[in-house]
């Protein structure tokens, strides 16, 4: 008779445990042992469950915390940081009901976007001289950049690439020649006219100073000797005598 009897007890546990194992709760309860209780709303945490004569007893949440659905969590979420170490700031601020929506800073692009926003950023790429921002960097895409060709150039901060300055269009003289990192650099330009002058009147004065100079040499000659001569011809008559 006792070996019946605790088969019996047996047998009911295993009903129980069937029974309890097949209880199922509405999408709008949840189940906490054998009972579904009525879920908090948004912004709310359960703090008490419900019982076989009360309904569940729900809290607000309060300071850096929320849930965002019908929850029958005991405690609230803690709000999402917006870390500007990760290239990010405030979208939208945390409320009870709805977490801190994050978004790029300035200059970055999304690399872990979410539902509403972004979980990480990186800062957008820089196009260095000889390139041109093909396309510009978006908050959710990162800046392209494109290599110049031909006699053109950028110094990686254009849009478009430039064409190299043409200095003799304006009448100058190209100093140095353009590359795809620079412009041609120009000068004022040498006149020829100006040249010739300027050629024609040194070669004057050389050949002045030269005249002048072959002049003297010769006229130094001619007033030496003639006198020489004379002094000569007045000895000789004397000595005659």
């Amino acid at each position: 008779m006792r070996h019946f009897q605790v088969l019996i007890w047996i047998l009911c546990l295993k009903v129980l445990d069937y029974v309890d194992s097949i209880v199922v709760c509405n999408p709008s309860e949840y189940r906490i042992v054998n009972e579904c209780c009525p879920m908090c709303s948004p912004g709310n945490r359960v703090y008490k469950h419900c019982t076989e004569f009360t309904s569940t007893s729900c809290a607000p949440c309060i300071g850096s915390t929320y849930i965002d659905e019908p929850n029958g969590l005991p405690a609230c979420l803690s709000c999402t940081t917006c870390d500007p170490g990760f290239g990010l700031m405030d979208k939208q601020s945390c409320r009870p009901s709805s977490d801190t929506v994050c978004e790029p800073l300035e200059g970055f692009y999304c690399t872990e976007p979410t539902k509403d926003g972004c979980k990480a950023a990186q800062r957008h790429s820089s196009c260095k001289p000889g390139q041109y921002i093909r396309q510009k960097g978006t908050k959710s895409t990162d800046t392209v950049c494109s290599n110049c060709t031909g006699e053109s150039y950028s110094d990686g901060s254009f849009t478009s690439c430039q064409p190299h300055t043409q200095c003799d269009t304006l009448k100058l003289q190209q100093i140095k020649p353009g590359t795809r990192l620079s412009d041609s650099e120009c000068g004022p330009q040498t006149s020829p006219p100006t040249a010739v002058i300027i050629g024609a009147v040194v070669a004057l004065v050389l050949i002045t100073a030269v005249g002048v100079g072959v002049g003297i040499f010769v006229f130094g000659k001619r007033k030496v000797f003639p006198c020489m001569q004379s002094d000569f011809e007045i000895t000789a008559t004397d000595e005659n005598l």
